[in-house]
């Protein structure tokens, strides 16, 4: 099984090969991967900016894998004009996920794409999954942190996701996936991919723009940003990862 650490190490293996000589760059890297690390247990905790407001509201942070996705209440969502909401009709909450365009459509993951999607920049898809209630039950996913924010963090939230799709309107790739809930689909993403600006950086960058207490550069691997996003979620043990189902096979 190809986990985060083996693929780090050979990752950086990869790249000593190509720097040839001094081999400085992959000591840089070896070096800043490290220091990313270590900083990501120095996160703020404490509650997200006005979460204890009368119009506070919950979001989620959803691990699937090595990807994480936020999901957003549909019928809150403030711009009712956006074209992906009519494309969902039906669900409670949308989740919203990003990374490597060909990494995260691929139905096997692979060394190689790993390394390509990490070590060069590349193209970005957005994943969105259409959930409803009860959401503990239907999410069939791997672990989940109820988070409240405020409603100009919900503002401010769905407005930076909105921008994150390429073009004026979310464009499908035509493709979707069958480990995760139904229906659900993957759109072009606007920005480009690369370490470390990756998948769970970029749900940490929308948890910030939320108000929340956390560094998105100190976020690397999807426990990483569990852990990060316990510090300041609501203590309700519905949401805990252990009262989760297994998730589904299809």
């Amino acid at each position: 099984m190809l986990t985060w650490e083996r693929f780090v190490v050979h990752a950086r293996a990869v790249q000593s090969a190509m720097t040839g000589r001094a081999r400085s760059g992959p000591l840089r890297a070896a070096a800043l991967l490290g220091l990313l690390v270590q900083l990501s247990a120095c996160s703020s905790t404490g509650p997200c900016q006005d979460s204890v407001a009368r119009d506070a509201l919950s979001i989620y942070v959803v691990q699937r894998g090595w990807h994480t996705g936020v999901a957003v209440p549909i019928d809150l969502w403030p711009n009712r004009d956006w074209p992906l909401l009519e494309e969902f009709e039906g669900a409670d909450y949308l989740e919203f996920g990003w990374g490597d365009l060909r990494f995260y459509q691929a139905e096997r993951n692979t060394f190689w794409l790993g390394v390509r999607a990490a070590l060069w920049p590349t193209d970005s898809a957005i994943h969105v999954i259409a959930l409803n209630e009860p959401l503990a039950q239907r999410a069939h996913a791997e672990g989940m942190v109820e988070v409240r924010i405020s409603a100009q963090g919900l503002k401010r939230l769905t407005a930076g996701i909105e921008q994150e799709f390429a073009g004026s309107q979310p464009r499908p790739t035509g493709a979707s996936t069958a480990a995760a809930p139904r229906p659900n689909r993957f759109y072009h993403g606007e920005r480009r991919f690369y370490f470390p600006r990756m998948c769970n950086w970029w749900v940490a960058a929308r948890l910030r723009e939320a108000g929340c207490p956390i560094s998105p550069w100190t976020i690397i691997t999807a426990s990483q940003l569990m852990r990060a996003s316990s510090a300041f979620a609501v203590d309700d043990p519905r949401t805990e990862p252990s009262d989760l189902p297994p998730r589904r096979s299809r």
